[in-house]
């Protein structure tokens, strides 16, 4: 079924959210390089940063969700199996340091960055929340990785809170690829709008 996104869209009301696109994680120093090859096979990076150039233009938020667990592990939670697999393979305490945002997306005077230390997805603990309510935001269109696991909890948790969601698919990418399209296909549809790069540039006034 066809949806009609430019009520969701307004700029003076949406905002991009870039969701964990770091060095550790999708960089060359990956600590998850399948999931890293998959992102730079999908061209995630490249169709992110004309997205929030797009944002840029048009004026709607752009907010980045970064993952930051303390170096000696005081407090970290070690409570899945994902993060004990990683911190079983780095020689800090803390387990892996996922590092700052790649420099292909490197945030720009106006762009906000927000950090947890703990969970798994964009809202817990982040204060991302209180940042999209002060600025007015309704709808938010979630990129980056993974569609595993934080694409699709921060798009539930944004549910539950009352946001409108917007994905556009060629801006996220998950391990395995094939995975990624079921995902997208039968879970994240059923939450979100689904979209593309061009088409939500199109509705921002950018692009062909």
């Amino acid at each position: 079924m066809a949806y009609d996104l430019r009520p969701l869209l307004n700029p003076d009301h949406s905002a991009l959210l870039v969701f964990e696109c770091q060095e550790g994680v999708i960089g060359v120093q990956s600590h998850l390089p399948t999931l890293a090859a998959a992102a730079r096979a999908s061209d995630i990076v490249e169709n992110i940063a004309s997205l929030l150039e797009a944002a840029r233009a048009a004026g709607a938020g752009r907010f980045y969700c970064k993952v930051r667990k303390r170096p000696d592990g005081v407090g970290n939670p070690f409570n899945t199996p994902l993060e004990m697999r990683m911190r079983a393979q780095s020689s800090q305490s803390g387990g892996p340091d996922m590092g700052d945002i790649v420099s292909e997306l490197a945030p720009q005077d106006g762009d906000v960055v927000v950090c947890r230390e703990h969970g798994l997805t964009g809202f817990y603990e982040s204060g991302l929340d209180s940042f999209l309510r002060n600025t007015g935001t309704r709808t938010v269109v979630i990129t980056g990785v993974s569609v595993n696991i934080g694409v699709l909890g921060t798009a539930i948790e944004a549910v539950n809170r009352g946001y409108g969601v917007v994905i556009p698919t060629d801006c996220v990418a998950g391990d395995p690829p094939e995975y990624a399209e079921e995902a997208v296909r039968y879970s994240l549809r059923n939450i979100a709008f689904l979209s593309t790069r061009a088409a939500i540039e199109a509705l921002w006034g950018v692009g062909a």
